[in-house]
């Protein structure tokens, strides 16, 4: 399989359009844009012009296709600011287009998701410690415990779960490549059916919350990982705050966030793309889900736009 085509084999949670061909795809997105018109912050012309765009690198196919990122994608964004952003080109040496630059190095969400990615890394890091059992719940390519500093340990466990077995074999492929003094373990499993109790002294787990509508259902989540955590255990985990068009109460700090970068995204990620990880939550509704499903006050990291925190709980020892 090439490159490419590894890029967009992966499975999304959202599905998209995934069962069809591209070109059927693409061909959809036009007939949408030239059936809706113009739009109050972007022509027809404009917003065909982005699509071609899309469809000439794979992180923008896979987006039109799946409407929403995998494990490899989510990856992809992470690393970039350590790599892409300094090299200009992808991890196959491939050049990066001009609006898959803007896309990772100035979509506010973009750099929110690299920016929440660092807070996970500083609080797994605390929790390097020996004997410890940490989790990774969806994992994707697990780089979230994977890349940390085992340098003062030498006896950890690490467990990585995801329904996505594509996400599983790279993430084990990547495991491979690190020289760990631990046990590293996979295994397809639905986050909301665990079955773990007691067992881990660390959960971090991003995403899945972004995608789920019903609040019971997330609050339900956040209850399998307590249960899953050993008393005094830590789950770290994110949510996505609303807009400022979609709650008069936002969190966002609308003053660290480009306009122009956020009209872009706005074109991309929802009129053209329609991603659907939009579930929006803000911080007193995490804080009472977090505390409903028994975990003590919740620490928010927030972002320097505060679009999308990391939010530290711990189960009571």
């Amino acid at each position: 399989m090439s490159i490419e085509r590894s890029y967009e084999a992966g499975r999304n949670l959202s599905h998209g359009h995934a069962g069809q061909p591209f070109r059927q795809t693409l061909a959809e997105k036009r007939a949408q844009i030239e059936e809706r018109g113009n739009l109050d912050h972007a022509t027809i012309a404009e917003q065909l012009d982005i699509l071609n765009q899309l469809a000439e690198f794979p992180f923008g196919r896979f987006l039109l296709q799946n409407q929403g990122w995998n494990g490899f994608w989510t990856d992809f964004v992470m690393e970039h600011p350590a790599h892409g952003r300094k090299s200009g080109t992808a991890p196959d040496g491939r050049v990066l287009t001009d609006l898959e630059l803007r896309l990772l190095d100035t979509f506010p969400m973009v750099l929110a998701t690299q920016e929440r990615s660092r807070h996970f890394a500083a609080a797994i890091q605390d929790h390097i410690v020996d004997g410890n059992i940490l989790a990774s719940v969806p994992c994707g390519l697990m780089r979230d415990l994977l890349g940390r500093d085992f340098s003062a340990v030498s006896d950890i466990r690490l467990v990585g779960i995801d329904i996505d077995e594509e996400s599983l074999s790279k993430a084990r492929r990547l495991a491979a490549g690190y020289n760990l003094p631990a046990s590293v373990t996979f295994h397809k499993g639905d986050a909301w059916e665990l079955g773990y109790r007691g067992t881990f002294d660390l959960i971090a787990s991003n995403g899945l919350n972004t995608y789920e509508p019903d609040d019971e259902r997330v609050t339900e989540l956040y209850r399998g990982f307590f249960s899953a955590l050993k008393p005094g255990g830590i789950l770290v985990t994110s949510f996505l705050t609303p807009p400022p068009e979609a709650s008069p109460a936002s969190e966002w700090n609308i003053n660290a966030i480009d306009p122009e970068a956020l009209r872009l995204q706005r074109i991309v990620f929802a009129d053209i793309v329609g991603v659907s990880f939009q579930c929006y939550r803000n911080s007193s509704t995490t804080r009472r889900q977090l505390r409903e499903a028994g975990f003590l006050a919740a620490d928010v990291v927030w972002d320097r736009a505060r679009i999308y925190p990391a939010v530290i709980a711990g189960k009571p020892a």
